[in-house]
């Protein structure tokens, strides 16, 4: 089993070190262009934006007439209109020159089938100002999506700048177990010597050899940790199923002082502020196209139609007109009275719509500024952080310096040197960690104020 063990380790590695070599290696602002150019989440609010383009254009529309045309024809199973006989007196009465159709015989029962065709152009020229706040709400409307594609982007820049340093704390942690195990090498040399001259006992190296393999198991660990978060990284930057790498040479802790931007001004700056202050605008348009619906509409138009009408007997078509051709001018003037009965509560509705959205400004305006003072708390406690563990660093590679000398003059136990190992291998765990989660709090709080 311990063979089948080692065997396994070897050919995972193996497989990694294979990865590597084929993967292309990135830096941090390569990878950031990247996930501008082939995020798909990223190229969906791109998207958004010309949907709300296309709805603005829409909008923009309602300024020309609307043209309608409609075509009607019918075909009936019997004869519509019954009735045969003799022209009657009567019909003198309606033109004299009727009269000496008077006594003919007549037939309408043949009329079973018509068409008409009509086409109506209408020209509004007032609609209580909502034509107008329809193509404002519009232009308020692609902007609030540019401004949302904005928050996308930095949201996405952020996650792909947090894998990214989290890559880079488990390489630089895989390093850490990689001095580790060459120190325990060293050690296990030690060690066998003195086995060998019968200072220890074989104890002492059976320890020494548990603790490798414990170091081994964590190197296995960090190593898939590894390739998970590097897939991650290239699903986020668009390159899925390629091999990718990154560059971890530019990993510095830079001072949050040179950084620093006002609360007053990051708030100012702030996407959620410019959206917020959107929908207050949206709002009062709202208010405007609400109450116009209770003005007088008026327009203007043109219809023509053509309309034929099938089935009557020769004799009808003598005395009457079976296709007629015309058209008019016409003009409407709607009013809605009696709307205002229940128009008037839905105007106050959107008024108090418009206060909540004032008071949800001032609101979002505090919570932005409490925000960003907590980023700035986090990486100011991430720069001491890392200040903390660089000193942890120096006391416990002094430590295990002490420690390996005392150990080879026989002053210390092995286990007081595996023990300094520990602390000087979780230390430098430790620094890596702080570093990372100091770049990441450093992208966080740019992202927040810029």
């Amino acid at each position: 089993m311990k063979r089948i063990a080692i065997v396994t380790l070897i050919l995972h590695s193996s497989l990694f070190t294979l990865h590597s070599a084929m993967a292309q290696t990135l830096s941090l602002g390569q990878c950031i262009e990247l996930a501008r150019q082939r995020n798909r989440t990223l190229q969906n609010a791109a998207l958004e934006i010309e949907m709300a383009t296309e709805q603005r254009k829409e909008a923009y529309t309602k300024y020309f007439p609307d043209i309608q045309a409609n075509v009607m024809a019918f075909r009936a199973f019997e004869d519509m209109v019954k009735g045969d006989g003799t022209i009657p007196q009567e019909i003198a009465a309606i033109n004299p020159e009727f009269a000496q159709y008077i006594g003919a015989p007549f037939s309408y029962s043949e009329f079973n089938r018509a068409y008409s065709a009509t086409l109506t152009l209408t020209q509004p020229l007032y609609a209580g100002g909502r034509i107008v706040a329809g193509n404002k709400l519009a232009k308020i409307g692609q902007e609030a999506v540019m401004l949302q594609l904005k928050m996308k982007e930095k949201e996405v820049l952020q996650k792909v700048t947090e894998c990214y340093w989290q890559v880079a704390s488990v390489k630089y942690n895989l390093e850490t177990i990689a001095a580790a195990e060459k120190q325990l090498e060293a050690v296990n040399e030690l060690v066998t010597n003195f086995v060998k001259a019968g200072v220890t006992t074989r104890n002492d190296l059976l320890k020494v050899q548990l603790r490798q393999q414990e170091l081994a198991s964590n190197r296995l660990k960090l190593e898939n940790a590894e390739h998970v978060l590097l897939l991650l990284l290239a699903q986020q930057i668009g390159m899925a199923g390629q091999p990718v790498d990154i560059d971890t040479s530019s990993l510095e802790a830079q001072e949050p002082a040179a950084v620093f931007v006002s609360t007053d001004e990051a708030v100012a700056h702030r996407e959620e502020m410019a959206l917020m202050q959107k929908q207050v605008e949206a709002q009062e348009w709202q208010v405007k196209l609400e109450r116009g619906k209770y003005l007088p509409t008026v327009a203007v138009g043109l219809m023509g139609y053509n309309a034929g009408l099938g089935g009557f007997s020769d004799n009808v078509k003598k005395y009457m007109d079976t296709n007629l051709t015309n058209g008019l001018v016409f003009g409407t003037v709607s009013v809605p009275i009696m709307s205002w009965w229940g128009g008037r509560h839905a105007i106050r509705r959107t008024q108090l719509r418009l206060q909540q959205a004032q008071n949800e400004v001032q609101d979002a305006r505090e919570q932005l500024g409490v925000d960003v003072e907590q980023a700035w708390s986090q990486l100011s406690e991430a720069y001491k952080q890392i200040e903390i563990a660089r000193t942890s660093v120096e006391s416990a590679a002094e430590n295990l310096r002490m420690s390996t000398d005392q150990y080879k003059a026989g002053t210390t136990t092995l286990t007081d040197l595996l023990d300094a190992e520990t602390l000087h291998r979780q230390s430098r765990s430790q620094l890596s960690d702080a570093l990372a989660t100091y770049q990441m709090r450093l992208a966080d709080y740019r992202r927040k104020t810029r």
